[in-house]
C-alpha cells in the first residue's frame, strides 16, 4: 500500500422497521480489505448468509494476502468460497433454504483499488468535486431501466425495487463484476447497503460527506450522519456504511 494510510469507518444500523439487522460489514484498513453484505432469506437466513459471507472473505483474503500477487484475482477467490459455504449451507439447513447476500468488497493495494460486485449494495468513489457510483446494481429496477420500462425517477417507487438478480450463496454459481481504479491521496469511498441509497440520493449523501469532513469531524461522523439521514427518510431497511480515506 506504498506510504498511503486508510483511515475507515462502518456503521450498521436496523432502521426503523425491521426486527433484525441482516445487513453485515467488515472494515480491515491493515490489509486494505473493507465489505458490506446485505442479506436475504427468512427470519435467519439473510443474517445468517451476510454475516458468513463477511467472515469467509476476511479469512481467506486475510490469509492469503501476502501470497497472491493479484487483488482482484484473490478477492474474486473469496467470494467464490463464500458462495460454495453459505449455498452448501442452505442445503444442509433446510430453514435457511434460498439464503444469499450481496456483497460489495473493496481491496485497496499499492494505489490501486479493486472492487467485486454481486447484488445492489453500492460502491461509491468520491472526492471535494463530487461522489460517483462505481458499482452497477444486480436488480431488477436496473434491468427495467437498462431496458427503457421505466425511468430513474420511477425507480425507488417501482413494485420490484428490492428484488436483486444475483447474490451470493443463493445459486451453486455467481457472477461477479470486477472493476480497477487508481487512487490519490485525498480520494475516499463509501460503501453501503440499499438501506441508505434507496431513500437518500447521492448529492445529498455527498452533501453530508463535504460538511463533515470540511467541519473537521471524524469518518465516524460522517458514518452517523449519513445513517440518520436514511432514518429520517422513513428507515424501511436495515442501513450499512462503510467509509474510506486514502490519507497521505
Amino acid at each position: 500500500m506504498g506510504s498511503f494510510k486508510l483511515t475507515a469507518a462502518l456503521l450498521s444500523d436496523i432502521g426503523m422497521k425491521r426486527k433484525q439487522n441482516q445487513d453485515s460489514g467488515i472494515i480491515l484498513p491493515e490489509i486494505g480489505l473493507f465489505m458490506v453484505a446485505d442479506g436475504m432469506g427468512g427470519h435467519q437466513g439473510g443474517e445468517t448468509a451476510s454475516r458468513m459471507c463477511v467472515e469467509k472473505i476476511s479469512a481467506h483474503v486475510s490469509k492469503n494476502i501476502a501470497a497472491e500477487g493479484d487483488p482482484a484475482t484473490l478477492i474474486q477467490q473469496s467470494l467464490l468460497i463464500a458462495n460454495d459455504a453459505i449455498f452448501d449451507f442452505s442445503i444442509e439447513n433446510a430453514h435457511l433454504n434460498g439464503m444469499g447476500t450481496t456483497a460489495t468488497i473493496l481491496q485497496i493495494s499499492d494505489g490501486l483499488a479493486y472492487i467485486a460486485q454481486v447484488g445492489d449494495s453500492r460502491a461509491y468513489f468520491w472526492n471535494k468535486h463530487g461522489l460517483w457510483q462505481l458499482t452497477r446494481d444486480h436488480s431488477l429496477v436496473q434491468e427495467k431501466l437498462r431496458a427503457g420500462l421505466i425511468t430513474r425517477s420511477q425507480m425507488k417507487s417501482d413494485q420490484n425495487k428490492n428484488v436483486i438478480t444475483r447474490s451470493v450463496g443463493y445459486e451453486p454459481n455467481v457472477k461477479i463484476d470486477l472493476f480497477t481504479f487508481e487512487t490519490k491521496p485525498g480520494d475516499g469511498f463509501l460503501l453501503c447497503s440499499d438501506g441508505l441509497s434507496g431513500p437518500v440520493d447521492d448529492s445529498m449523501m455527498f452533501d453530508i460527506l463535504e460538511e463533515t469532513i470540511k467541519g473537521g469531524l471524524s469518518l465516524n461522523d460522517a458514518a452517523s450522519k449519513l445513517v440518520t439521514a436514511a432514518n429520517d427518510a422513513g428507515g424501511d431497511d436495515n442501513v450499512t456504511v462503510v467509509l474510506v480515506k486514502i490519507e497521505p
